[in-house]
This record gives C-alpha cells, sequence and structure tokens, in this order.
C-alpha cells in the first residue's frame, strides 16, 4: 500500500464477495471513483486480508475508509445510497 508510506489521500472499500450489500455499494464506489477523480479508492476482499480488519477495528462489511495523509481519518458503514458516500469522501 504505496499510499500509506508515501503519506497521500485516499479511500479503501471493503467488501466480501457473497455479500449482496458489498456489490450494491460496489455499484456506488465505482461512481464515486469517477466523481472524485483525483482521490484513488481501492477496492479489497476482506477475506483476503484480515489482519488489516483486526488493525483497522472492522466490524462488519461493505466500509469505507478514507486516509489523509496516509493516516486513516474516518470509517463509514453507511453506503446505502451516493449522497452518503459522496458527503464521507467529501468531509
Amino acid at each position: 500500500m504505496a499510499q500509506i508510506a508515501e503519506q497521500e489521500d485516499f479511500a479503501i472499500y471493503f467488501f466480501t464477495p457473497m455479500c449482496l450489500g458489498c456489490q450494491q455499494a460496489m455499484k456506488l464506489i465505482d461512481v464515486a471513483s469517477e466523481a472524485f477523480p483525483e482521490l484513488t479508492i481501492g477496492k479489497m476482499d476482506l477475506n483476503y486480508v484480515p489482519e488489516l480488519a483486526e488493525k483497522w477495528a472492522i466490524t462488519n462489511v461493505p466500509v469505507l475508509l478514507r486516509f489523509e495523509a496516509g493516516l486513516k481519518v474516518a470509517t463509514s458503514y453507511r453506503l446505502g445510497n451516493m449522497i452518503e458516500v459522496y458527503d464521507f469522501l467529501k468531509e
């Protein structure tokens, strides 16, 4: 995760493949990527990175984490509509 080492601003979307809510939220994340072209938004299957779930206290999926200067500054489990995603990333 070069963005952390380089202390950049970015976001990471965590999901699991069998989660229906995750699939729906993924569509919103894709739209958000277009709305914020200057912001890198990564996607990770939480099944493959359980150590990150522990490190960042992820308790559920889908979840979106926002980082500023390489540090986690916010977590959102509210990914039900585009307004929630947009507002979270714009903060």
